[in-house]
């Protein structure tokens, strides 16, 4: 976990760095660039925001973002430099700085990949992993036959079989009850569709 809190706090970092050298790089043109590269500016701060938003719970798709981003800010900070009349004296660190950045994001992503391939129980949050391990203490048994009453591993409710909600209770995680009481004993609440 201490990796991602590094990762995420160099990734601020790197885009705090990035972004206040674009607004100083944009600042300094004239007329019709100045006019088209603050637009551009704006929509790469927006999304840098976004990123920056998912990237903090550790969302693939923000790193994937942050990826795509970084570099297209290189490539707008290099045309930038090449259209101004004055070079910019630090675009050399700038640019590693933004390069250090995309590989970061990139490593983000294969370190996400990763994670996709554990075993989904350890997916569970919080009270999901609970009402799991209340229901192995209880020793509710899943079976594939069907009781009068349904209910899943991971949810906090128990339905009847023709409830819709029942309907998407996957069947690797369903929880079959004979009656209600047993439904409740096992910390089951019920559905409004249980009569």
């Amino acid at each position: 976990m201490l990796g991602l809190k590094l990762r995420v706090f160099a990734m601020y970092i790197v885009l705090l760095v990035t972004f206040l050298s674009l607004i100083d790089m944009v600042f300094n043109l004239h007329r019709f660039a100045f006019a088209g590269e603050f637009l551009i500016l704006l929509a790469l701060m927006l999304l840098g925001l976004i990123a920056a938003i998912g990237i903090s719970s550790n969302m693939r798709w923000a790193w994937i973002l942050i990826a795509w981003l970084l570099g297209f800010v290189l490539a707008d900070m290099a045309l930038i430099n090449s259209i101004s009349a004055e070079k910019i004296p630090y675009f050399i660190y700038i640019a590693t700085i933004a390069i250090a950045g995309f590989f970061i994001s990139l490593f983000s992503i294969e370190k996400e990949k990763a994670h996709e391939a554990e075993p989904e129980v350890r997916r569970f949050a919080g009270k999901a992993k609970k009402k799991e391990a209340k229901v192995s203490e209880k020793k509710i048994e899943k079976s594939f036959k069907p009781g009068k009453y349904i209910a899943s591993i991971t949810g906090t409710k128990f339905h009847s079989p023709k409830c819709d909600w029942a309907k998407k209770v996957k069947k690797s995680n369903a929880v079959w009850f004979d009656n209600k009481e047993d439904a409740l004993k096992a910390g089951y609440k019920a559905d409004d569709c249980v009569r």
